[in-house]
């Protein structure tokens, strides 16, 4: 059998890489034959996306993207069935989706994010004025199957379409394992970290004011990874930016203390699979979280993390593990545990063997 997987975006993205890349072996082994259709080259995404930016970029990243994607959908005939991960391609009307559903029926909508609803921190650009987020829906309706990490977007599709399951985010534990097997760095400040995507720094903003408080009582330093690490908004709090690099990204994370997840409460952000922080467990790294949809579901508060609401309470959690190292201890060693028995490739990737099988039955 030989599948088609239609990623959004390049090797080093959450998305193609944990939704779909990981993956390959194990779907070798079950019989089925994944071929993968990269919006551009690897290496231009690098060039423009990763390391690029400009308006120039996107244009002629999207340009190239909407050649090489028109051109894998005119052979999708080839092949047992075809897999939509997150969007075909994410401007205009579905043409493109109706297209490949024309040329094979056996289509997969495969997400792990609301792609129905518009994120509050979407750019107000010139490519984002034309995305239509109701298309979506039409994907839905055509699928064989769909694909959904968390359940508030297995319900939502429910709507739409009886075949939906539920395939939450896993993780490959042997590239932790090689991480947190490396010699402890030197003493210093506690590391309070937050890795993310440009946009989502609105939601570190928000803590401003608690981590002001709290590093005027401790020796700390909020490490922040992301794309956007030259515009941290955290005035008068000591921060330690750094650009997020997909080679270094476990060993920079593996350096904090503590994690932070914050969110906003809205309905993109309550259907959003939790990742950084399964990420942060996996690397025993105690966390606090926001009391918001799945990635609230996700903790549970005392045993193997903290949640947080308020300020007030963001700011008790915070001076709960900073001042008790057995508390973190135990908290990472809970967290590890939560992954281990919930989210490896090993338990999940069986859920997704068994629905390509039955999408080309």
């Amino acid at each position: 059998m030989k599948v088609c997987f239609f990623l959004l975006d390049g090797d080093s993205n959450a998305s193609s890489r944990h939704r779909v890349l990981q993956y390959v072996p194990m779907l070798r082994e079950a019989g089925i034959e994944p071929v993968i259709s990269r919006p551009v080259p690897e290496r231009f995404y690098q060039r423009l996306v990763e390391r690029g930016g400009s308006q120039r970029d996107k244009a002629v990243f999207y340009s190239t993207f909407l050649t090489c994607r028109t051109f894998d959908v005119l052979r999708a005939e080839r092949f047992d069935a075809v897999v939509i991960q997150r969007d075909l391609f994410p401007f205009g009307p579905p043409l493109l989706e109706r297209m490949l559903h024309r040329r094979n029926p056996h289509l997969v909508y495969d997400t792990d994010d609301a792609t129905y609803l518009r994120p509050v921190f979407t750019p107000k650009t010139p490519f984002q004025r034309i995305r239509h987020f109701g298309k979506v829906i039409d994907v839905v309706r055509n699928a064989r199957w769909v694909s959904a990490a968390t359940e508030p977007i297995a319900d939502w599709a429910r709507q739409f379409n009886a075949h939906v399951t539920v395939v939450p985010m896993a993780l490959d534990l042997r590239e932790y394992d090689q991480v947190c097997a490396e010699p402890a760095r030197p003493g210093g400040p506690l590391v309070l970290g937050w890795a993310g995507t440009g946009g989502g720094l609105i939601y570190l903003e928000k803590l401003a004011p608690v981590l002001r408080e709290i590093s005027a009582k401790h020796d700390i330093v909020v490490r922040v990874l992301s794309g956007g690490y030259q515009r941290v908004p955290l005035p008068g709090v000591p921060i330690d930016p750094r650009p997020w690099r997909p080679q270094l990204a476990l060993r920079e994370m593996a350096g904090f203390d503590i994690g932070l997840v914050p969110l906003d409460d809205t309905p993109f952000e309550q259907a959003k699979f939790p990742f950084k922080l399964l990420q942060y467990l996996a690397l025993r790294i105690p966390s606090v979280v926001s009391r918001v949809g799945t990635a609230a579901a996700l903790v549970r508060h005392g045993e193997n993390g903290l949640l947080a609401r308020s300020n007030a309470e963001w700011r008790d959690a915070l001076e709960s593990l900073l001042a008790d190292s057995e508390l973190r201890n135990r908290l990472s060693t809970e967290g590890r545990r939560t992954v281990e028995q919930n989210y490896t490739i090993e338990r999940i990737g069986p859920l997704l063997i068994d629905g390509l099988s039955r999408a080309t039955a």
